[in-house]
């Protein structure tokens, strides 16, 4: 005698959605854990940018608000060649905003400086940018 084949299709319907379900929630918690790592990562990346290296040279100084006002701003050092084509709109004065310990009565009219400055502060639109360091070029 012979034995009469059984339907299996239910067992295959009911395992595939099985596996369909398990993919879904694996694939759902794994965005969370990466969404919630990389958002951490680019907050600590951008704490941790580089400053950028400039010389200008100063035409007055307001220590009473810590503001220099400089003259021909030019990149230094190892500036990205994507702010080469920035140098054309530095031109003209540039109100400096000093931070930390710089000595502003050190610097007088006239004196060529390097000026450390966070990128984030640098505001091309109305001249602005804060620096924080200061230093005179001999």
């Amino acid at each position: 005698m012979q034995k009469k084949p059984t339907n299996n299709s239910f067992l295959y319907f009911f395992g595939s959605v099985a596996l369909i379900v398990t993919a879904i929630v694996a694939t759902t918690i794994l965005n969370r854990t990466s969404n919630t790592a990389s958002t951490q990562d680019v907050r600590a990346r951008a704490s941790v940018t580089s400053l950028m290296r400039l010389t200008a040279i100063i035409q007055s100084v307001d220590e009473s608000s810590q503001v220099v006002t400089v003259n021909g701003l030019e990149f230094t050092g190892s500036a990205p060649e994507s702010l080469a084509s920035l140098t054309k709109n530095t031109a003209g004065l540039w109100e400096v905003s000093v931070s930390g310990n710089v000595n502003l009565a050190t610097l007088g009219s006239g004196s060529r400086v390097e000026l450390q400055v966070n990128p984030s502060s640098f505001n091309i639109v109305e001249r602005t940018l804060s620096a924080a360091a200061i230093t005179l070029i001999k």
